[in-house]
């Protein structure tokens, strides 16, 4: 029996009750925190790994490039899963305005190339603040 349990950990289907991976994610770190007493906790680098090797692409191209972020750390590890999870799952992403065009207007002072500028250089010009900026 512990034998077929450790298999099930460590090849597990991450489809959820709900059908959405992150629910099956959740219900595989309840069975490994309800079977640690018996088979003893796996560490967090195999943890890691197991769950990268069955995330969905997009997670798992996020998952490799934030890898610094979390090292060998699993509770770290998480954070940017989840992190990552609820900015992209079921609308919890927020809504963006579309974008506006935005005129610049660049304004070059000086003397040009060799010569001494009384100016602070280039000021940019926003239309939709009016401001300019040195």
């Amino acid at each position: 029996a512990q034998v077929a349990i450790l298999q099930e950990l460590l090849h597990p289907n991450f489809a959820g009750a709900d059908g959405g991976w992150r629910q099956g994610w959740m219900e595989w770190e309840a069975r490994l925190a309800r079977h640690a007493p018996l088979l003893g906790s796996l560490g967090d680098a195999v943890r890691i790994g197991i769950v990268r090797a069955r995330a969905p692409d997009l997670l798992r191209d996020h998952l490799e490039v934030s890898a610094a972020c979390y090292g060998a750390d699993y509770a770290a590890f998480r954070i940017v899963v989840d992190s990552y999870l609820r900015a992209h799952d079921g609308g919890l992403r927020q809504q963006t305005v579309p974008d506006a065009p935005l005129e610049v207007a660049v304004i070059t002072k000086g003397k040009g190339k060799g010569g001494k500028s009384a100016a602070r250089g280039e000021c940019f010009h926003f239309r939709d603040t009016g401001s300019c900026k040195w």
